[in-house]
């Protein structure tokens, strides 16, 4: 689960600003947190959070942060690269020309802390925590000295003196040089076998990230190949008064030229699909399957939704069903996983993109009734204010984003204002009550 979170010198992001899911209450309601056993005792953490604020505040920045933080931590760049890093565009001197990720998570049974500082050419700081009885305790620590020189201690809590574990880290250690100054010593570690990150990567690639642009992937091989889910996906589309009464699939066979010739498939990818020999193409509601040694013939799929209209079953493809349908397929496939992925933590930019308050209000409360014993999580970005309803949240849940006259994206927790009993909440917000809402000038 994640516990908090800060991140700074990043797009809109200047100085620090921290995201946590602990509630600030001691009286939050139940359902809404899991409670896990730490070796400090046990702890309450918050299933769900939602930011609002209004356009070009900085809501999918931090996404977007995330996002780039999960990249970097899983791939990172090529050795002598660049960091790629997008960082804040005015001048903060403070910063030094560093940008921050740091994360506070839980699994397996354990509490970390992992964070790292870079600038736009290599990783200055580095460092993996783990708590104990006593408070966090370090497992390594990575510094740049004035001179450039990385300098990685490693800690007898990490491994034992003279283990296979603790030996393998010392020699990747003492590789890392000057073409390798922008990745990180966690992810090669993780690269070269060292078991011990293995629960922390893995804690990493949990993390699901969606845009509203984003293709879930696999979406339709799942609609063609699982009968549970496909089933699961039509019966959510009637339950939400879509129109959709049915699904149906349809494919075939056609011979490659064909195939590219018809639907005008970029060179490029004409050449992966070559090299590669095998795989998935997805787009506009098909995907098209390449199997090994069958470079030359290709697989067409498309799903229909069937609509009763006039009396006939009509079948639409994804392309022309609303922006609202199209965006309940995006996220159908979670409230499917809740229960099988037990670990998932999702971020979704404007969950509520073409949807109805209450689907959106649907979607998050099924989205708690689902995740049950499991340490999956949902943070979101959205504007529809409705949204900010204390009868369907609980206060530590909302948070509020703005930018400051500098530009800077700010971040603030409900929790922080009090709320009289019987306050129109919603009336509240909109004329200025938390801050985060647009400042609409004269004279437009």
């Amino acid at each position: 689960m994640l516990l908090k979170y800060i991140v700074s010198n990043f797009m809109s992001i200047g100085h620090p600003v921290e995201f946590s899911m602990f509630p600030t209450s001691e009286n939050v309601a139940e359902h809404l947190v899991r409670k896990i056993d730490t070796k400090a005792g046990p702890w309450s953490i918050l299933r769900r959070g939602g930011f609002f604020g209004p356009n070009a505040s900085g809501k999918t920045t931090f996404i977007k942060s995330l996002r780039f933080a999960k990249r970097f931590i899983l791939n990172g760049p090529k050795s002598g690269k660049g960091t790629g890093i997008n960082q804040f565009r005015g001048n903060i001197e403070e910063l030094q020309g560093k940008s921050l990720f740091q994360f506070m998570f839980h699994t397996q049974d354990d509490v970390y802390e992992y964070g790292f500082s870079l600038g736009t050419d290599q990783v200055h700081e580095e460092w993996l925590m783990i708590l104990t009885e006593t408070g966090l305790e370090p497992l390594f620590v990575r510094q740049t000295s004035q001179e450039g020189k990385t300098q990685i201690e490693i800690e007898s809590r990490f491994a034992e003196e003279g283990s296979k574990e603790r030996n393998l880290a010392e020699v990747l250690k003492d590789s890392i040089g000057e073409n390798q100054k922008n990745q990180l010593f966690l992810y090669k570690m993780y690269d070269n076998g060292v078991k011990r990150v293995e629960s922390i990567i893995e804690w990493f690639e949990s993390l699901k990230i969606i845009f509203p642009e984003s293709e879930v992937r696999g979406f339709f091989l799942r609609m063609d190949k699982d009968d549970d889910f496909r089933e699961f996906v039509l019966n959510s589309l009637k339950h939400m008064d879509t129109g959709v009464t049915g699904v149906s699939i349809v494919s075939n066979v056609m011979d490659f030229g064909e195939f590219v010739e018809k639907f005008h498939i970029p060179s490029g990818i004409v050449s992966q699909i070559e090299d590669n020999k095998n795989g998935i193409l997805t787009f506009a509601g098909r995907y098209f399957m390449f199997g090994e040694g069958e470079k030359q013939q290709t697989t067409l799929v498309q799903i229909k939704f069937e609509h009763m209209l006039n009396g006939e079953l009509v079948p639409f493809n994804v392309e022309e069903e609303s922006d609202g349908t199209q965006r309940l397929l995006d996220l159908l496939p979670i409230l499917f996983s809740l229960g099988k992925n037990r670990h998932d933590i999702y971020f979704i930019d404007e969950i509520d993109r073409s949807l109805h308050t209450k689907l959106s209000q649907y979607l998050l409360r099924e989205f708690l009734k689902g995740s049950g014993d499991t340490d999956s999580q949902i943070v979101f970005t959205a504007h529809d204010v409705n949204l900010i309803n204390l009868e369907e949240f609980g206060q530590d849940e909302i948070w509020f984003i703005e930018k400051d006259s500098e530009g800077e994206s700010h971040l603030r927790p409900f929790s922080d204002f009090e709320i009289q009993k019987g306050q129109n909440v919603l009336k509240a917000y909109l004329n200025g009550r938390f801050g985060a809402v647009p400042l609409i000038k004269g004279g437009v």
